[in-house]
């Protein structure tokens, strides 16, 4: 079975191998994830890991809003001028705690430039977003000018997410370990969203349980689980579905 993860940090883990899906005549069947690269430094170790497991990695390269700074801008730029990012992200808002939030000035800036970047380059987008679903609405018209709009570990209701697929986003909602934690809101997306709109991730290292140190990257395989719990599917559906899913999103693999 194939467990994409919609949403990794490859960068920040100690090492990193693919999950193996299963195995063929030709060799090993990896599961893909998608990770984000923040600086130029991450860019450069994550085109490497990239490298050494070819159509494996989906590249994304962004700058994130709780480090806005738009010094990044010209990583993200050059590896979008070179076409070595398969997406942009995490791009977005972070109003989660006050010291966040005096930086909306600074967010709003790199939000506007990465929204012009992956119009121009015709690339995916990540959204990060705490506490500032207002503002993804405000810009639901620009949004739904993109590829597609992947919403990391969305944070709103299934009537909010639909809300936005029906201002013309062409959007995936991803959940990860807060279906274990007992989210009521990703419970709730989770189980009765469409599930051609739904990924999963585990956004490892991070986004642990009360208890963890950091997140494994094979804990997919739980979320993965939870989903089929709740959808009352077997696991092999949801995995066939989401893996669609995923293709369908980042379009490279």
């Amino acid at each position: 079975m194939i467990f994409s993860d919609a949403h990794i940090h490859i960068t920040d883990l100690d090492s990193w191998q693919p999950l193996i899906a299963g195995e063929t005549e030709e060799g090993s069947i990896p599961s893909p994830v998608c990770s984000c690269a923040h600086c130029e430094r991450d860019w450069k170790i994550l085109s490497g890991i990239a490298e050494r497991f070819p159509g494996t990695v989906v590249k994304a390269a962004g700058i994130h809003p709780q480090n806005p700074d738009k010094k990044h801008a010209a990583f993200l730029l050059a590896a979008l001028e070179q076409n070595q990012a398969d997406a942009v992200g995490e791009a977005g808002f972070d109003l989660f705690t006050p010291e966040y939030g005096a930086l909306l000035k600074e967010q709003e800036e790199v939000w506007a430039l990465q929204l012009e970047a992956v119009r121009r380059y015709d690339k995916p987008l990540i959204i990060h977003c705490r506490k500032a679903l207002h503002l993804i609405f405000r810009d639901a018209k620009k949004l739904s000018k993109l590829r597609s709009v992947v919403f990391h570990s969305f944070p709103g209701s299934p009537l909010e997410a639909l809300s936005l697929v029906k201002r013309g986003i062409n959007a995936r909602f991803s959940f990860g370990k807060p279906l274990l934690n007992g989210n009521k809101r990703a419970l709730l997306c989770a189980s009765s969203l469409p599930i051609e709109l739904l990924l999963a991730e585990t956004d490892a290292p991070w986004q642990t349980l009360k208890g963890e140190i950091a997140t494994d990257p094979a804990d997919i395989q739980k979320v993965y689980k939870k989903i089929a719990e709740l959808r009352g599917l077997p696991l092999e559906d949801v995995c066939s579905l989401l893996y669609k899913n995923f293709k369908d999103s980042f379009a490279v693999l």
